[in-house]
């Protein structure tokens, strides 16, 4: 008699096993979580998109790039080696203060550098709008980096409610804002929301961070920094080589041609905000179960863990790819009434450059789990090197499209780079 452990899964049970059971209550916080953080940010750009001139959207959208790219550092550097050096608890719980101290030094440097930006803005005879989007993206920083850190401690400790009430309040105070900024047409009042937005969301997740830090041990801080510091290093120069390719271009493209195309493209930009969803709300909650798969057991374990990702993100993406894709004509003229008509090939570059981000997140997460942050810094630097040469070259001449042929390559190429530095990787990991 064959024993019932034998028997092969039916399909049903073998795709839910695959790609996540769509009833799973943390997945499902995890993806709320994320709607709403996304959702409010799509609808600030919109209503600013519509509303304001297209030199106060460009500039605005220049600073908040801005903010993207000193974020992704912020995440190279403490985000990330944080969800996987504390994928278990106890881990939190001996180096919470560490990791505390290491996001405010963060902070501290990515406050003097904007500074910095703004100062000499004028002595090497830049515009004043960009020393505007500086102070801009100077205002957003401390907040934006304080929610994201304490979000992504209370995820790691479970609390997934918590992290759902901060996502409410962040929305409801960015909603709240913008449509007062809009009434008042104040830009300073935009970029004030956004602030208080970041900075009431981080207030609320602030006493599970105290109680667990106090609780952790004040010793250790040199070899806590010397234990992580080839990581760090590796990880920072992995996300300035992303940088290179996947926000560079518009910055390419603002301090060459203006703000207005920077308007264009980040107005398109929105319709593809949604997506972001999928690709950070799977990554917060898959990245630390691929590090405990890779613990638990090993590669193969990763292996499955990187394509139950990679299949639920395709599931919820493909079909809002396929409908903006095919409305959008009519999305464009409904929403900004004209405003950007014309470039809705520049929308369908988005699209697909988007896609590739996907793809992309599963092959990162791998290289970063079996701590190879060199690998992934080596493909990503190519590929930003191409971005940046095809950005300079194709800007003057075509403008929003020739960044984001520039935009498209580089993402292109640092996915194709880090699938075969992930196979090498997985070929010659050994266990610690």
């Amino acid at each position: 008699m064959t024993h019932a452990s034998a028997l092969p899964d039916p399909p049903r049970k073998w795709l839910a096993r695959l790609v996540g059971p769509a009833s799973d209550p943390v997945r499902l916080l995890s993806l709320f979580e994320q709607g709403l953080i996304s959702g409010a940010n799509f609808l600030a750009l919109l209503v600013l998109a519509r509303d304001f001139s297209v030199e106060d959207f460009g500039l605005y959208s220049f600073a908040y790039i801005c903010l993207q790219f000193l974020v992704n550092l912020h995440r190279s550097i403490v985000v990330v080696p944080f969800v996987i050096h504390t994928a278990q608890t106890d881990g939190l719980g001996r180096e919470g203060r560490r990791w505390r101290e290491l996001n405010t030094v963060a902070v501290a440097l990515s406050l003097a550098g904007l500074a910095i930006a703004a100062l000499l803005v004028a002595p090497f005879g830049g515009p004043g709008w960009m020393r505007q989007a500086f102070l801009a993206t100077l205002v957003f920083i401390g907040p934006n980096y304080y929610y994201e850190f304490y979000r992504r401690w209370a995820i790691q400790l479970g609390r997934y409610a918590l992290a759902v009430a901060g996502a409410g309040l962040y929305t409801g105070i960015t909603l709240g804002g913008f449509f007062l900024a809009t009434r008042l047409h104040s830009l300073a009042a935009a970029v004030a929301a956004y602030a208080a937005a970041n900075l009431a969301a981080a207030a609320l997740f602030l006493p599970v961070v105290r109680r667990t830090a106090d609780h952790a041990s004040g010793r250790g801080g040199k070899a806590f920094f010397v234990r992580l510091r080839g990581f760090l290093t590796w990880s920072l120069l992995s996300n300035l080589a992303y940088n290179g390719y996947f926000h560079l271009p518009a910055l390419i493209l603002g301090s060459m041609v203006g703000p207005v195309p920077v308007a264009a493209y980040q107005a398109l930009r929105n319709f593809t905000q949604p997506l972001n969803i999928v690709g950070t709300a799977v990554d917060n909650f898959d990245k630390p179960r691929a590090a405990r798969a890779l613990a638990e057991a090993g590669v193969g374990g990763l292996r499955r863990q990187l394509l139950r990702t990679t299949l639920a993100m395709a599931t919820v993406s493909l079909p809002y790819m396929a409908a903006v894709a095919c409305l959008a004509r009519p999305a464009l003229a409904l929403v900004y009434a004209h405003r950007y008509a014309g470039f809705e090939d520049i929308l369908y570059l988005w699209i697909v450059t988007s896609g590739l981000t996907l793809a992309a997140y599963p092959v990162e997460t791998g290289l970063m789990l079996l701590r190879r942050p060199d690998l992934l810094f080596r493909g990503r630097l190519l590929a930003a090197v191409a971005a940046a040469a095809i950005c300079y070259a194709a800007v003057p001449a075509w403008g929003v499209a020739g960044a984001m042929i520039g935009l498209q390559s580089g993402v292109l190429g640092s996915l194709l780079f880090g699938i075969l530095y992930l196979r090498k990787a997985i070929r010659h990991w050994r266990p610690a």
